[in-house]
């Protein structure tokens, strides 16, 4: 997989926060969110198809070998890896946002963007998050993270 700093990994998110190793929800986001019924009471709601990425890996694949999908994930400040269905559980249908993956009252991430499984297997990860905007210099925490998966859920080898 490769890193943030330039390649496919990295920027095009509408900016990103100043570096940090956590990141909270930009406020900005709280008054959308309360609109599309995933955020109330101070709180997000808990994505009910969030699943820590060791749950779904099934032999050599996450998932099978015909998931083809583009999910959001988290890692969360054990540095799990979590995913989750952009479900459309929001008001109106509207999609569950990165912080659902986690829930609760300031939900705070390491590093959040989107997963592209192809094949069952994982084609590469980004940090694309208009919730956390992450800064391209947090991939090293998502290559971390990623890095500690088995190699044959990778598409391609894993490292830079």
């Amino acid at each position: 997989m490769g890193s943030g700093a330039g390649g496919s990994y990295g920027g095009g998110n509408g900016g990103s926060q100043p570096y940090a190793p956590s990141y909270h929800v930009e406020k900005s986001m709280h008054e959308r969110d309360l609109k599309n019924g995933t955020y109330h009471d101070g709180h997000y709601d808990k994505n009910p198809t969030a699943k820590n990425i060791n749950d779904m890996i099934n032999g050599n694949y996450v998932g099978n070998k015909n998931t083809n999908i583009d999910m959001p994930y988290v890692i969360d400040l054990k540095g799990n890896i979590i995913l989750g269905k952009r479900n459309g559980n929001g008001k109106d249908g509207a999609p569950t946002p990165h912080p659902t993956l986690i829930g609760g009252k300031d939900p705070q991430v390491q590093m959040a963007g989107i997963v592209h499984i192809q094949g069952g297997k994982i084609a590469s990860y980004d940090n694309q998050s208009g919730h956390y905007k992450p800064n391209s210099k947090s991939m090293g925490a998502a290559d971390e993270a990623f890095g500690k998966l088995p190699s044959a859920v990778f598409k391609k080898k894993k490292g830079h």
